[in-house]
Formats: structure tokens, C-alpha cells, sequence
């Protein structure tokens, strides 16, 4: 049958219905705004995917693979038919033109052959050697070491079928070479058989991992409440220091206002509220001597008022004085005596 075919900027696949190696695809005008990266839609595993727009990744073209087999199992699409019931599903313009231009031979071979192609095609140059790269300069770091194998396990499949993918053991000498050092030892000291599969290699690494995270979140909890006493205790003797003693801060140009403390001894012991000196001769509307420094300024306390008191010299001790009398009184007695 007959392809009809509009030249929009972008095409699109009406897969309402399924279609017949033999039937029409039509293929009509959309507005799609262009993604930064493709993605695969499929609303059911019987009906033919749909490949978005977008750049291809890695990830992508393996979505698009597994997509597109589980229709052809579901339909039981023959082999010779398989390409050409899915190559209308590609709705970005570019991969659509490019069908286009090789539909010939792209029709008369496999769908492993298109696939093969598309990849050459569409991804990134080299791909596969770099992401064979980043598989093998992977380390764990801190994570823990399931999540990170799993994301190796990823990240390798999207190489099978492919001469960079690496076997079970080569992944499995892959994690264990680059595990973090607190997991080594535990490693090393657990004697794992070298003939276990990969599946029961990473269980019983990650027994072990988590072992070593438990041991850190309680050293880390004991850290936190330890951390939390000793802030407790430094805010409690803040308040203390500063409820006893009032501080004033150097770095400001005005003193700060006397307490109720300062004004009941300035008040006692004959004080001036502006100089703050005990024991002077006026009060703070004649004072002269003008405020404290700030820079030196402490809080008064009773021991500074006792120091500024005034020192009493002590009055010597008079004794008591007898009466003299005089000569001429006693000789008078004794001559009246006489006549």
C-alpha cells in the first residue's frame, strides 16, 4: 500500500489502531516542541511504540529496543515485518528522514541490523567507549556501596551486546577494586568464594556495608547529642555570667544605663550617677568629672564602694587632770591656825 506523506516540520504516527504490515501509515502534521532528550511512549504492549523527539542517549535507544520487542511478541510480528511496523513510531524529524532516505535496506534486514544502525547513526560518537570509561573509574565514595552497584550494573547493561560490556567477573573485580577503605578490610576478612555469582557477591558486600553505615549513623547520633550537652552548658553559663555581671561592649561609644544594683549603692553610699564614684562632694547635675570610660568601665559592686569610702584618723585619748592649788591658799590656813 501506498505511504502517505505530508512534509510538516514534524511528522507523527496515529497508532490508535493497530496496523497490518500491509495497511497505510499516515503520517500527519503536529506541533511538538523539541525536548532536550528523547523518550519512549507505549500505551499498551500491543500497540506500536512511539520514539519522541529529542537527542538520543544511551538509555533512550535501550527503552526503544525493549519497546519495540515487547510488541513484537505480543502482536507475534514476523521478523521481515518487524522494522517497518515500528519505523513510523520515530516522530522526530531527523530519524524520520533519515528511515527515509534507507528504508530499502533497512526493511530488508533484521531489526538487530536496524537497531545496530540507529545507534551508529545517533548517539554519540565513541559511546560506548565512554561509558565503558566511566564504568571502570567509577569509585564508591561515600555512598553506600548497593546504591553505587546497582548504578554500575545500570550503567554496564546498557553495553550488552556490545564488545565494551564487561562479564560478571570483570564487574565483579570492578566494585571490589574500588570499594571506599572502611569497607576493604571487611571485605578482605570475609573470605568471599570467588565462585559465588555476582547477584550473591553484591548481597554479602552489602551485609557488610551495612554494618559500617549502622556503626556510623551511632558514632555520628552520639557526636550530635554530644554536641548538644556541650552547647547546652555554654548557654547556660552565658546567662549566669550575665546575669551576675552586666558587660558593656568596647567597640560602642555609650555607656550603658546604671542598674537598679548600681543606683541603690551609689544611692547608700553618696554616690554620683553620672561619674559613678562613691563618696563625693556632688551630685550628678554639678558633676565635672563626666561619664566613665566605656573601655574600662566594670559594674559596681559593694566591695567598690567600701574601697572608695574615706579613711577617719582616730582622735587620741585624753586622761584625767588633777586640780593644782595654789601655795598661797594652803599657807593662809596654816598661819590663821597659828594667831
Amino acid at each position: 500500500m501506498p505511504i502517505t506523506r505530508v512534509t510538516p516540520t514534524t511528522t507523527c504516527y496515529d497508532s490508535s489502531s493497530d496496523s497490518e504490515p500491509n495497511d497505510t501509515h499516515i503520517l500527519y502534521s503536529r506541533p511538538r516542541k523539541m525536548t532536550k532528550s528523547a523518550s519512549v511512549e507505549q500505551s499498551a504492549p500491543n500497540k506500536p511504540p512511539k520514539l519522541l523527539a529529542g537527542e538520543l542517549t544511551p538509555e533512550v535507544v535501550r527503552d526503544w529496543d525493549n519497546a519495540c520487542a515487547t510488541y513484537f511478541m505480543h502482536k507475534s510480528i514476523n521478523a521481515e515485518d518487524q522494522v517497518k511496523m515500528i519505523a513510523f513510531g520515530m516522530l522526530d524529524p531527523r530519524l524520520h528522514t533519515w528511515y527515509l532516505t534507507q528504508r530499502v535496506v533497512l526493511d530488508a534486514g533484521t531489526f538487530g541490523a536496524y537497531m545496530t544502525a540507529l545507534k551508529d547513526a545517533w548517539l554519540e560518537t565513541h559511546w560506548d567507549t565512554k561509558l565503558r570509561r566511566k564504568v571502570l573509574g567509577s569509585q564508591q565514595g561515600s555512598r553506600a556501596f548497593y546504591e553505587w552497584a546497582l548504578e554500575l550494573q545500570n550503567q554496564n547493561a546498557l553495553l550488552y551486546g556490545n564488545a565494551a560490556h564487561l562479564s560478571d567477573v570483570q564487574l565483579r573485580n570492578q566494585l571490589e577494586a574500588n570499594i571506599c577503605d572502611k569497607l576493604t578490610i571487611p571485605v578482605l576478612r570475609a573470605k568471599l568464594a570467588d565462585d559465588l555469582t555476582l547477584k550473591r557477591w553484591i548481597e554479602e558486600v552489602k551485609h557488610l556495608d551495612d554494618i559500617r553505615l549502622e556503626d556510623l549513623a551511632s558514632h555520628k547520633k552520639i557526636a550530635e547529642e554530644l554536641y548538644k550537652t556541650a552547647l547546652k552548658r555554654t548557654t547556660s553559663s552565658n546567662k549566669t555570667s550575665s546575669s551576675s555581671t552586666k558587660t558593656y561592649n568596647p567597640s560602642s561609644s555609650r555607656l550603658g544605663t546604671l542598674t537598679e544594683a548600681e543606683r541603690t549603692l551609689l544611692m547608700k553610699h553618696k554616690g554620683c550617677f553620672k561619674c559613678r564614684k562613691f563618696y563625693v562632694s556632688h551630685q550628678s547635675k554639678e558633676c565635672t568629672d563626666g561619664a566613665p570610660e566605656v573601655s574600662s568601665y566594670k559594674t559596681l559592686t559593694e566591695s567598690d564602694a567600701i574601697a572608695a569610702k574615706p579613711k577617719t584618723k582616730p582622735i587620741a585619748a585624753v586622761g584625767p587632770v588633777g586640780a593644782v592649788m595654789p601655795s598661797s591658799v594652803l599657807d593662809d590656813g596654816s598661819d590663821s591656825e597659828d594667831d
